[in-house]
């Protein structure tokens, strides 16, 4: 005979696992401070190469300027100014990633708790048949 509250439990729960469980088996695959750091490296790396796009795109729109004024300039002073601007805006983007995906971590562990506690209430609606 069926059970209707076992049949609407099920479901859900397949429905679950259909959609947000494959994404989640992947980040529940880390610990949290490994996932959050694996996402910051790659964040750190991706944040690299769009500043150096940016750095380039910048160079190359005013380029003619820029190469009169290059021996004009103080290089070391320009390298210093660059690196600055590229050390903020890594650190920034690295401390919003931090933030953006230990939330993510987070919101990821709690669906998968309601999943296990779903379980254990479908376990035990089973032991009692």
């Amino acid at each position: 005979m069926l059970n209707k509250e076992r049949v609407i439990l099920m479901t859900k729960m397949a429905s679950y696992e259909e959609n947000e469980g494959r994404k989640n088996r992947s980040v529940m695959g880390y610990f949290r401070g490994d996932y959050v750091w694996f996402q910051m490296l790659k964040s750190l790396i991706y944040g690299t190469v769009a500043f150096g796009i940016v750095f380039g795109m910048y160079i190359f729109y005013d380029f003619e300027i820029f190469m009169m004024d290059i021996y004009k300039m103080d290089l070391l002073e320009f390298g210093k100014s660059v690196l600055k601007k590229y050390l903020l805006v890594t650190g920034i983007y690295c401390i919003i990633s931090y933030a953006v995906f230990s939330y993510r971590y987070a919101k990821v562990r709690h669906g998968v708790k309601l999943y296990q506690n779903n379980l254990r209430k479908l376990s035990s609606m089973y032991d009692k048949t």
